[in-house]
């Protein structure tokens, strides 16, 4: 089969087109997918330029799929062959892919494979925010720092979902996006006095900014007795009693877990990730993608469609 990555670390120019033996069930629980869409990560490109770790050459990366079910382990009952499912496992840069059979769903019938996709990364980590991270409960304030993120925007639409009051933060260069999310405020970062306009007022802080920084405004917006999460460093509430947890990667279980409601609220109609480019998945395409991820600021995910 074909797959797409790399023998030494670099920019987006090291990939290469590899001939590589199907993958094979190494478990009863194990499902076989031939990929019908990928979706295209920040980590990818920082693990592509060497920012972190070592690696077994080639490295063929990639934790975001969507595709046809071909092969199922002979315990497996959650899905069966000719199923599409979403996925979160890999390497996905490549024609097939075997995962364990708790790391899939089936794709609703009313989205495409390349809105499905988009939901895998992003989608587990807004979700593990504001159900494992913190507990978001009907009534309660929720602001979102870096609502117009992958993770930030669609922890928004989650928080929603769950009957949440909905504060989101961003540019003003990015209004447009902010206005499409169901916020039930807007907060500029170049226009307001964030710290004093929601001072006190978040039941609950997500923390989805790139940078992971801002830690003197979440102080001030959270209230006594708040719970926040954040995608970076430690952040100083020493002022208040906050129960603070770091957003990080959880196991197979809560991929289940996640995954079901996403797929549920996607097919709703009530969860969506804007989408910025399709490509092919072909080594052009892969090149592209990474080039876009460069840009670290596009406005919506990057997507790779098998042709």
């Amino acid at each position: 089969m074909k797959a797409f990555g790399y023998e030494k670390f670099g920019d987006p120019d090291v990939f290469q087109t590899f001939e590589l033996p199907e993958p094979t069930l190494k478990t009863a629980t194990d499902v076989k997918i031939k990929t019908l869409a990928v979706g295209l990560n920040n980590f990818e490109r920082s693990q592509r330029a060497g920012d972190f770790g070592g690696g077994k050459f080639p490295l063929i990366p990639g934790r975001d799929i969507v595709g046809e079910v071909v092969k199922t382990g002979d315990d497996v009952q959650n899905v069966a062959t000719g199923d599409i499912v979403i996925g979160h496992g890999g390497p996905a840069y490549a024609e097939y892919a075997v995962l364990p059979a708790q790391r899939v769903v089936i794709k609703p019938e009313s989205a495409t494979v390349a809105e499905a996709v988009t939901l895998v990364t992003p989608g587990i980590t807004a979700y593990n925010a504001a159900t494992v991270f913190t507990q978001v409960k009907p009534g309660n304030h929720v602001f979102v720092n870096g609502a117009t993120g992958g993770v930030g925007a669609l922890a928004a639409q989650i928080a929603k979902n769950l009957g949440a009051y909905v504060i989101g933060t961003g540019s003003s260069r990015n209004l447009a996006l902010l206005e499409e999310l169901p916020l039930d405020e807007i907060g500029l970062y170049d226009k307001d006095d964030l710290a004093e306009k929601f001072a006190n007022s978040a039941d609950v802080v997500i923390n989805a900014a790139m940078n992971g920084n801002n830690g003197e405004l979440l102080g001030s917006v959270i209230k006594d007795g708040g719970q926040a999460a954040s995608v970076g460093g430690d952040t100083d509430f020493s002022h208040k009693q906050v129960a603070f947890e770091h957003i990080r990667p959880l196991n197979a279980e809560h991929d289940q877990t996640a995954l079901t409601n996403l797929a549920k609220m996607l097919g709703e109609g009530t969860l969506a990730a804007k989408i910025f480019k399709e490509l092919p998945l072909t080594l052009d395409g892969v090149i592209e993608g990474h080039k876009l991820l460069e840009q670290h600021h596009a406005p919506g995910r990057v997507v790779l469609l098998a042709e």
